[in-house]
């Protein structure tokens, strides 16, 4: 019995010191935060061959982006922050646009590798239609496609098609 209660004793200031040891290097220091927006054209967003005719993609969001470093001042975590909208249109048609707003997050180790991502980076609608072009879950490589969960209209034929007959010139 005495061994027993020496050795619950023994385990729960064990416990704590390992509990402290392994907490201590991401309580090294607050992360360094930067926050900024961003107004801008998108040529990349939908590669011209998936519609026949260029789409652009008038980005306009604002980031928050946190940086965590270990004791040593060295980079260990980077965190992305994106919230924005998407307005999408065919530069023969600018008078049709479709818009939907965006969010997400992009987590890179400490040498820039993206680690994983989650959010919903495409979510787009359009009067009549409803939904017409939807990507979202989780990923661990955002683009091409490592797309692990979630939905993603890029690969859907039938949504593609909608998506493009929208933007087309009539």
């Amino acid at each position: 019995m005495f061994a027993k209660t020496l050795r619950k004793a023994f385990a729960i200031p064990l416990v704590l010191v390992f509990s402290i040891l392994l907490a201590h290097p991401v309580a090294a220091a607050a992360p360094v935060i930067e926050n900024g927006g961003f107004d801008m054209i998108n040529t990349e967003a939908v590669d011209p061959s998936t519609c026949g005719f260029v789409v652009l993609d008038h980005e306009v969001a604002t980031y928050q982006i946190r940086t965590y470093f270990d004791n040593r001042g060295n980079p260990q975590r980077i965190e992305f922050h994106v919230n924005g909208t998407d307005n999408f249109y065919n530069p023969d048609n600018p008078g049709v646009v479709i818009s939907g707003k965006f969010a997400g997050t992009l987590v890179y180790d400490g040498n820039g590798n993206m680690v994983s991502g989650h959010g919903v980076p495409y979510h787009i609608t359009a009067p009549g239609y409803g939904t017409v072009l939807v990507r979202a879950g989780r990923w661990l490589d955002f683009y091409p496609g490592g797309q692990v969960a979630g939905k993603n209209s890029l690969l859907d034929p039938k949504d593609i098609q909608q998506f493009c007959s929208i933007l087309a010139v009539h």
